[in-house]
């Protein structure tokens, strides 16, 4: 199981791609394993964050919005975790995410009241993507994202 590893940092930048790209993808992570690779300096430079298919839940992204080495993201990938309304709202509520381009949240449990919460962000504006392919959100949560005058620079948007 790839998400004990001893040495965080040298797990971490094992998965380092080209500039900044962070490739955790199919690693078993957990939200202890969040917590281990948040707390390493060398999450401030990454750019391009890829946690799909872990095992990810509302907790995880909470690490994750808490941590101070959040800045730099510009896409965020937590496709197949097990991610909630719960963190959905903590997505929303996150100042660090700014400057966030992409957010792929497919294959999560973000329903209606999570799809809402992600319309209603001040702090998403930037994204142009935006994936929430079956995540059961629901004729309102769909009308929410869509009408959605925060994400006035969405141009790829996939719902269920």
């Amino acid at each position: 199981m790839e998400n004990r590893p001893d040495d965080w940092e040298a797990f971490a930048r094992k998965h380092i791609e080209g500039v900044g790209t962070l490739n955790l993808e199919e690693k078993e992570i957990d939200d202890d394993g969040i917590k281990n690779l948040f707390q390493l300096e060398l999450m401030a430079e990454i750019t391009r964050l890829e946690l799909g298919n872990n095992k990810i839940t509302d907790e995880g992204v909470k690490i994750i919005c808490d941590s101070p080495h959040l800045h730099k993201v510009r896409t965020l990938n937590l496709k197949s975790n097990d991610i909630t309304p719960a963190g959905a709202k903590i997505i929303a509520n996150c100042k660090d995410l700014m400057n966030l381009d992409q957010l792929i949240l497919k294959f999560n449990k973000v329903g209606e009241e999570g799809a809402k919460a992600l319309a209603e962000s001040e702090y998403l504006g930037q994204l142009s993507t935006l994936d929430l392919f079956r995540n059961r959100i629901g004729d309102e949560g769909a009308k929410a994202i869509k009408t959605s005058k925060n994400f006035s620079r969405l141009n790829r948007l996939r719902l269920d």
